[in-house]
């Protein structure tokens, strides 16, 4: 038994509906998938920032912490070699090692600075995909519709040239 031209146009034309129909879901949950995926990596990003950030402000703390130090055991091996460490060439050296201590500290912070930055760039990055990913979403959706709407309506004409020839 062999169909009508025109009821195979039609069962051709609701394949090929159905065919561009489910590519454009596909393309719509790939796009998804990869907004989500870059959302979770700018929160991961976000958060190694903030731990940078965390960890920068202890280095500091460090620092500061063993230029106290060191500059105590100077006070104390300047004094007890009877050595005036308010006066002259030991006030000198104390204070430059209070300089270069407030030198590294400061090497810390920018350079811990300079880290957090690229965490946020790359978090910044990661959101700029998600939301092209996003509108890819939207637009796999929109030409989804379209295609289908431009198959059911050539495989309409289609239908109508034959039916008209007696198909």
């Amino acid at each position: 038994m062999c169909l009508p031209a025109a009821t195979l146009a039609l069962v051709g034309t609701a394949v090929s509906a159905i065919g561009t129909g489910v590519t454009a879901l596909q393309a719509y949950s790939q796009q998804k998938y990869q907004q989500r995926v870059a959302q979770e990596n700018a929160k991961l990003e976000d958060a190694a920032a903030r731990d940078a950030l965390d960890r920068g402000k202890q280095q500091v703390q460090q620092q500061q912490r063993r230029l106290s130090q060191e500059m105590g055991a100077q006070r104390a091996s300047l004094a007890a070699n009877g050595i005036d460490v308010n006066f002259g060439s030991a006030a000198d050296f104390r204070g430059d090692t209070a300089m270069l201590g407030q030198e590294d500290a400061q090497t810390i912070r920018e350079n811990n600075i300079r880290e957090v930055q690229g965490f946020e760039r790359q978090a910044g990055n990661y959101r700029s995909q998600a939301a092209a990913s996003g509108q890819a979403a939207t637009g796999a959706l929109v030409g989804g519709a379209f295609g289908v709407a431009n198959t059911l309506l050539g495989g309409a004409q289609q239908y109508k040239k034959l039916k008209a020839g007696g198909a």
